[in-house]
């Protein structure tokens, strides 16, 4: 139309700017940090949240990959990178137990979820986010992990051994 024509200007350029304003910026994720001590392959706690590593499923306590106990090394893997010092974590959403799910970064910024990946100890958990699938495929390709043994995806494992 011919709304912002004829000497009516400024009176546009204010209710646009006043529309921009009005609209909602997108919320800054909520940032979590602290030491950290892991539950599992793919939670951890810091000052007592259950935080869920976005984007990953590690396998599970318990899990056999082959002849590899995957599960347990997942545990040990993630415990190690965490270390000692400060995790800190961007909330991306929360889930249906009510943790936390989240990218977190080890003090030396080594991001836990891709490396979990990466090593063979988790899988892309691809119902949530692609963001892990190209560290899974360089997984694959590399025999790292479970993938040079065999696996049931963690999601199949928890099916069958509840």
């Amino acid at each position: 139309g011919r709304g912002c024509q004829y000497g009516v200007m400024p009176i546009c350029r204010v209710l646009l700017i006043l529309l921009l304003f009005a609209v909602p910026a997108e919320a800054a994720p909520r940032t979590l940090s602290g030491k950290a001590w892991a539950i599992d392959g793919d939670t951890i706690v810091i000052k007592g949240r259950h935080i869920r590593l976005f984007g990953i499923d590690a396998f599970e306590e318990g899990q056999t990959c082959g002849r590899m106990a995957c599960g347990g090394k997942a545990g040990v893997a993630i415990e190690g990178l965490i270390g000692k010092g400060i995790v800190t974590c961007e909330q991306q959403d929360i889930d249906s137990y009510g943790r936390v799910v989240a990218i977190c970064k080890s003090s030396s910024g080594v991001d836990l979820g891709r490396e979990m990946v990466r090593r063979g100890l988790a899988v892309a958990y691809r119902s949530y986010s692609t963001r892990y699938l190209a560290d899974e495929v360089w997984a694959k390709e590399h025999k790292q992990g479970a993938w040079a043994f065999g696996f049931d995806s963690p999601l199949h494992w928890r099916r069958t051994h509840p």
